[in-house]
């Protein structure tokens, strides 16, 4: 989510190794106006990118701007197995709009919120570094990097249903824009190991074993402490000339 863009200007982008580049993704990829605290501000989209490709004017981008438009962009963005990354960035619109709309760059806010981010189906226990992150610029304005490393993930279930997915640990950087318009880049790369998870239930038999073990070292600790009671009465029983027993 974009705290201080608004949608028509933003768009996603993906590019890998292999030499695949792709502007203004639009397959599976909805965006929503929203308002500087995240909600819904104005009227709710939810509609592809491309759709108000080309349909917003510089009044209508300096209006919006004006209003304190936000943009969340959500969806699922398909990527072959090899390194590369995608990224926010203004090409929605000619790089003549974007100079005329914002003529001093550091007023191009980046803040943002990443909401949710993941690679693959989700399983018990999984846990996205990404999601909930926020990054809020008070002044100027520069590009944000995180950088991803991918590791392939098995996951098995009880019922022998296997889940092939991945989880990632991740790392950010933040450079102050010199020149050019700033962008948000997710910089992926694949680990060469892979992980396997699996999901398992404690049998009777260990459950009874740490019962027993237990039970166990309660009687020990329970003698020990008898013994060191007993000791401690003996010798109170010796040093004041007798008295009853406390223990027989």
């Amino acid at each position: 989510t974009f705290l201080a863009l608004p949608c028509s200007v933003l768009s996603l982008d993906a590019m890998d190794v292999s030499g695949e580049h792709e502007l203004d993704v639009v397959h599976d990829v909805y965006k929503r106006r929203v308002g500087t605290d995240g909600l819904p501000f104005g009227e709710v989209l939810s509609q592809k990118v491309r759709s108000s490709r080309d349909s917003g004017t510089i009044a209508d981008i300096q209006a919006e701007i004006a209003q304190k438009q936000g943009c969340n962009i959500y969806g699922t963005l398909m990527a072959q197995k090899v390194a590369g990354n995608f990224h926010f960035s203004l090409h929605a619109q000619d790089f003549q709009v974007l100079a005329h709309v914002f003529r001093d760059r550091s007023l191009v806010n980046t803040s943002h919120v990443v909401n949710h981010l993941s690679f693959g189906h989700d399983y018990p226990g999984l846990k996205n570094p990404l999601d909930g992150e926020m990054k809020i610029l008070d002044e100027g304005t520069g590009t944000f990097e995180y950088y991803i490393k991918i590791v392939p993930t098995s996951f098995h279930y009880l019922h022998d249903e296997v889940v092939e997915t991945n989880q990632y640990s991740v790392t950010d950087h933040f450079r102050k824009q010199q020149d050019g318009f700033p962008a948000i880049y997710f910089i992926y790369d694949i680990s060469p190991l892979m992980v396997r998870a699996k999901e398992w239930r404690t049998p009777f038999s260990h459950f009874s074993t740490q019962l027993c073990a237990i039970a166990g070292g309660m009687y020990v600790v329970a003698g020990q402490m008898h013994r060191a009671i007993r000791l401690l009465y003996d010798q109170y029983r010796r040093r004041s000339g007798g008295g009853p027993a406390l223990f027989t």
